[in-house]
C-alpha cells in the first residue's frame, strides 16, 4: 500500500492520485494528512507538501491543486534532462510538481481561460502551451508519468507497478456518406446543371451510373475498409452526422435509405458513434435529437461520439454530452494541426473545472486527422508525420488515434494519393501491433 501524504486534501489531488496511481500504475494508496503516522509508516511512500519529512518520495507542491478558483497561471517551462517541464522544482525527488503538470494539461485548464477563438469559435492549437514551447508533438503527460514510474521503482524496488500496453484505434468521420447518392431530386439537378455549365460532362455520368447503382459510388469505401478491419482484426469507431441541414453540415438526410443501408452495412463489422453537428455546442438539445436518430438507424445504444470540425466548448460541451447518455468523447485534437492536445496519448476522465470534480465521461485523444496534414504537407511529408507520432505513441505504450473521413480514402482523383497513405498507414499499424 503507497501512502501519500499531503497537508489538506483537495479534489484535484484526489483526482489527479486515481489517474496515475490507481488508472496508470494499477496500485492500491492511501492518503494521509497526519503528519505523525506518515513519519512512522515504513513502506512505500509520497510526501506531497513543501517539506521533507524523511526517508519518503518527496515531490514539493506548489499550491495550484489546493486552488478552487481558475485564473491565469505564470507557468514556467524549464527542460530537465532533455525534457520540458511545468512547475519545476529544486531539490526533491521529482525535478518538478509532476501532479500539478499532469493536472494543467490533462484539465485542459488553459481553454477556461480567455483566449482569441478562431472563425469556428475553437481554442486554437497556436493558443497552447504545448505549441508556444514546442512540445506538443510529444505525449508530455506519459513521458512524465513513465519517467515517474522509474523514480518510484529505483526508490522502492519492491513496489509491483503495471505496464501498459500500445493499442491503436481506427476512427472515421462520415460527414457526407455519398458523393452522388442519397440526395434529393432538387439538389441532384441542380448538381447535373451546374456540371453542364461547368463542362464537367465525365462528372454527369459518373452521377448517373451511381444512381443507377450501375457503378460505385466514388465515395463508397465501406466495403475496402470492412475487409481491412476484419482481416486485420482493428479496432474501428464510424461517426455518423445526422444533422437538419445547415451551412456546416452537408450530410445526406437520415431519413433516405442509402442511409438506413450504410449505418445497418457498418454496424456489422465495427462501432458506431455519433458525430453531433457544428451547432451543437450551443443548442445541446440538438446531441440528444442527432443521437436518437441514430440509435433508431442502428437499433443500439449510443455512448460514442465526435464533435463536427472538433468543436466544443469546455465544460459546458462535454457536460451536455454527459446529459445526454454518451460516455466516451472522441474530439480531443486541434483541428489546426496533429499533436496531443491534453498532453496525453491515453484515454482519461474528463475533470469539470468550473465545477471542481471529476465526471464519468472518457475522453479519448485523437492523435491526428488526416485534414490537418493535407492542408500544410503533401503525402508522402504527411505519412512521415503520421509515422513519427506512431512512434512517440509507441514508446508510452499509448492510444494510437487516427481521424479520416469517407472521402479523402476514396479512389477519385484526388485523393487517391491519400488513399494510398491511408494504407500505408494501415500496414504500418498492423506490423507495430503484433
Amino acid at each position: 500500500m503507497l501512502l501519500v501524504y499531503v497537508s489538506k486534501k483537495s479534489s484535484r489531488c484526489d483526482y489527479i492520485f486515481d489517474l496515475i496511481f490507481k488508472k496508470e500504475f494499477a496500485i492500491e494508496y492511501f492518503v494521509t494528512t497526519d503528519i505523525t503516522a506518515f513519519g512512522e509508516h515504513s513502506k512505500e511512500k509520497i510526501n506531497y507538501a513543501d517539506f521533507k519529512i524523511n526517508n519518503e518520495f518527496f515531490i514539493k507542491a506548489s499550491s495550484f491543486l489546493f486552488e478552487t478558483d481558475i485564473r491565469r497561471q505564470d507557468i514556467k517551462v524549464l527542460h530537465k534532462n532533455g525534457i520540458p517541464v511545468l512547475f519545476p522544482n529544486e531539490n526533491d525527488d521529482s525535478g518538478f510538481d509532476i501532479f500539478s503538470a499532469v493536472f494543467y494539461l490533462i484539465s485542459r485548464y488553459e481553454e477556461y481561460l480567455p483566449f482569441t477563438p478562431d472563425q469556428f469559435g475553437r481554442f486554437k492549437a497556436q493558443e497552447s502551451l504545448a505549441f508556444k514551447n514546442n512540445f506538443l508533438h510529444l505525449p508530455i503527460v506519459d513521458i512524465w508519468i513513465n519517467n515517474f514510474k522509474i523514480a518510484l521503482q529505483n526508490k522502492f524496488p519492491s513496489l509491483q507497478i503495471k505496464s501498459s500496453s500500445f493499442n491503436a484505434i481506427l476512427t472515421y468521420d462520415i460527414d457526407v456518406a455519398y458523393k452522388y447518392r442519397g440526395r434529393n431530386f432538387v439538389r441532384t439537378t441542380g448538381a447535373i446543371l451546374k456540371d453542364i455549365l461547368s463542362l464537367k460532362i465525365k462528372n454527369i455520368g459518373e452521377r448517373m451510373n451511381a444512381l443507377r447503382k450501375d457503378q460505385k459510388d466514388p465515395w463508397d469505401v465501406y466495403a475496402d475498409l470492412a475487409s481491412t478491419i476484419l482481416r486485420n482484426n482493428l479496432k474501428s469507431i464510424f461517426f455518423f452526422l445526422l444533422a437538419d441541414k445547415s451551412r456546416h453540415d452537408r450530410n445526406l438526410n437520415y431519413k433516405k435509405s442509402a442511409m438506413k443501408e450504410l449505418v445497418a452495412d457498418v454496424v456489422m463489422f465495427s462501432e458506431i458513434g455519433i458525430h453531433p453537428s457544428f451547432y451543437s455546442s450551443v443548442f445541446p438539445e440538438k446531441i440528444i435529437i442527432e443521437k436518437k436518430r441514430l440509435e433508431k438507424l442502428s437499433g443500439k445504444k449510443i455512448t460514442k461520439s465526435r464533435q463536427h470540425y472538433l468543436k466544443f466548448i469546455l465544460p459546458d460541451t462535454y457536460n451536455s454530452l454527459l446529459a445526454a447518455g454518451i460516455t466516451e468523447d472522441y474530439s480531443m485534437g486541434f483541428s489546426q494541426m496533429p499533436g496531443f492536445r491534453a498532453g496525453t496519448c491515453k484515454p482519461f476522465y474528463f475533470y469539470d473545472l468550473k465545477n471542481e470534480k471529476a465526471t464519468e465521461l472518457k475522453v479519448f485523444p485523437i492523435t491526428f486527422m488526416e485534414s490537418t496534414l493535407n492542408i500544410s504537407s503533401g503525402p508522402d511529408e504527411a505519412f512521415q508525420k503520421m509515422i513519427l507520432l506512431l512512434e512517440e505513441v509507441k514508446k508510452v505504450n499509448g492510444t494510437f488515434i487516427s481521424l479520416w473521413h469517407n472521402h479523402t480514402i476514396s479512389e477519385t482523383h484526388e485523393y487517391q494519393e491519400w488513399r494510398n497513405v491511408h494504407e500505408k498507414m494501415i500496414q504500418k499499424l498492423v506490423e507495430s501491433l503484433r
